[in-house]
């Protein structure tokens, strides 16, 4: 089977769910289309958003089988400079708070992608281990013992048994290890309205309320959650074993900041699906007024782009070409909407006086410092979240 469909929730079991967004039947938005590929039928799945009535933990409850979602892969943490930075940072953090204490530390990381944060982590002679897939954890492992640190980074928003992971963790860590992860943060999903962070890959959308319980089960506590800016909005969230660690005032505070928003109300989730469906309107009605006297392009491919883009039905009638420095990206079109990228190196001459729709738009700051050059001889930006804006050079 292609894919399933859950019927209990993956942190409480509840079977009783509300529909927070369907957007609609679409392509996994990784799976980037190669020229020859393009008049293939595409396989399509439902993306729809669910919160347990009982926990109020957001999640997919169609699940894309992991074969069909990964077997061609094209993101790099290496070719994402804000996330290079963000690792160098990430490495001095746990070494300060965790591992400098430590005799002989040993780090494992589950997800660890092209290995740029255990990179940064080998730096303090750290004895580290990457698993990436996590195939025959158990037996890679048992020869090295049990870590003193595990990490995951946007890694438990990918797993559908949640159970089984967490048991895993618990047979890998000592016992006054730490185990470390980042999740974007659902709080900024819902305040932000970033819909197009919802895509198949990531079937959970994580907020401390509903962690915390889930947790407590295992007797695990959260004692430490620092916010980070990366991904739209990521929580950091450090868990051991309970009574190892003194709770600090973090977890209180952003447990509140939740209440206060109402990600435990199903009301809140209401409100935020027809503020969805308005900005969608909002966003074609403005690509629409700028077409009839401009060429529109997109500004990077991320997955959260591919959700936008067919979500919002905008394809290659609308956006000439799209940029993006992923040379594994370059070349192909974009799944769904059939938008080739292009290296920005090779944007036509003219694209100065166009219009960038961009896609990449948790990185405005970072690209709009890069395109100086774009904004002064008159190129715009449009930045589609969490409202349409106009960014040119006067502002």
């Amino acid at each position: 089977m292609m894919y399933k469909y859950r019927k209990k929730c993956r942190l409480c079991s509840n079977k009783r769910f509300e529909l927070v967004l369907d957007l609609g039947k679409q392509p996994p938005s990784n799976s980037f289309l190669a020229k020859n590929k393009l008049r293939n039928k595409e396989k399509e799945f439902p993306l729809r958003l669910y919160i347990c009535k009982k926990c109020y933990h957001l999640q997919l409850l169609d699940v894309v089988d992991k074969k069909h979602l990964f077997s061609n892969y094209h993101y790099l943490t290496s070719a994402n400079k804000p996330i290079i930075e963000h690792f160098e940072k990430y490495a001095n953090d746990v070494y300060a708070k965790i591992l400098k204490k430590k005799e002989k530390p040993f780090v494992i990381e589950i997800g660890s992608n092209d290995g740029t944060l255990l990179k940064k982590i080998l730096k303090y002679k750290v004895n580290v281990l990457g698993i990436e897939p996590a195939k025959n954890l158990a037996k890679n492992i048992s020869k090295k013992g049990k870590a003193d640190l595990i990490i995951a980074n946007n890694v438990l928003g990918h797993i559908d048994n949640l159970h089984e992971f967490l048991v895993g963790i618990l047979e890998l860590l000592k016992d006054d290890g730490v185990f470390v992860f980042e999740v974007p943060h659902a709080l900024n999903l819902i305040q932000k309205l970033e819909f197009d962070t919802i895509y198949h890959e990531h079937i959970s959308y994580f907020s401390i309320i509903p962690l915390l319980r889930w947790l407590k089960k295992y007797n695990l506590e959260i004692y430490d959650v620092e916010k980070k800016n990366v991904h739209g909005g990521t929580i950091r969230v450090y868990v051991s074993k309970k009574g190892n660690f003194k709770i600090r005032k973090s977890v209180e505070r952003i447990k509140i900041n939740e209440k206060r928003y109402g990600m435990d109300k199903i009301g809140t989730y209401k409100i935020f699906r027809k503020k969805v469906v308005s900005l969608r309107k909002d966003l074609l009605k403005k690509i629409k007024k700028l077409k009839k006297n401009n060429k529109l392009f997109g500004y990077g491919a991320p997955a959260k782009g591919n959700v936008l883009l067919n979500y919002c039905k905008i394809d290659n009638n609308i956006l000439d070409f799209i940029t993006d420095t992923t040379v594994l990206k370059q070349g192909k079109f974009t799944p769904g909407t059939k938008i080739k990228i292009i290296n920005p190196k090779n944007r036509p001459k003219e694209y100065t006086k166009m219009v960038g729709l961009l896609l990449a738009w948790n990185y405005k700051d970072a690209i709009i410092q890069n395109e100086k050059e774009f904004l002064r001889k008159g190129g715009r930006f449009l930045i589609p979240i969490p409202k349409p804006k106009i960014i040119k050079r006067s502002n």
